[in-house]
């Protein structure tokens, strides 16, 4: 080829070279901008992988925080059943010790009434009719006819009606 060929070719090349001259700057740009919108999707991916294991940590934080709320919860509740189950027992028992203690005062009572009915009875003949009242030669001295006389019947059941009237009040 000859200089004034090589001239020719090269000038009836030159559009075809500024026009890959362009192409090639525009694939490196494009090159580039590749190289770039992978780089933002690496960026991405690692931020949504990051955003996704702190979301695990805190979920499981939060699972874990509400495990250990349930467990307190449910170790409150178990003390307190425990509690007013102890409760319970102890006025449980304190009622038996009462109605026991209570009976006993009561049995007390009713022995004591029974003891003081006893007495009346036999101090004041209250179990047998007036008629049947007879006097000792010594109490029959001791009183006047007059005064025997005040012994009547009604008077004696007046006064026993009074005391059995006192003891049920009591």
């Amino acid at each position: 080829m000859k200089p004034s060929q090589f001239k020719i070719v090269y000038y009836l090349d030159s559009p075809d070279r500024e026009s890959l001259s362009r192409v090639n700057e525009k694939l490196e740009h494009y090159e580039k901008l590749e190289a770039t919108i992978q780089n933002t999707l690496l960026l991405a991916q690692n931020a949504a992988d990051q955003a996704k294991e702190s979301s695990e940590k805190q979920a499981e934080l939060i699972i874990g925080n509400a495990n250990d709320t349930a467990q307190r919860i449910l170790d409150k509740a178990h003390g307190d059943v425990v509690g007013i189950n102890d409760e319970y027992e102890r006025v449980k028992e304190e009622f038996i010790k009462f109605r026991a203690k209570f009976r006993g005062f009561m049995n007390t009572q009713l022995q004591t009434f029974d003891e003081l009915e006893k007495d009346l009875t036999k101090n004041y003949n209250v179990a047998q009719p007036v008629e049947q009242y007879e006097l000792h030669e010594k109490e029959a001295e001791i009183y006047s006819s007059e005064e025997k006389e005040e012994f009547k019947l009604e008077d004696l059941n007046d006064d026993i009606d009074a005391v059995k009237k006192f003891y049920s009040n009591n």
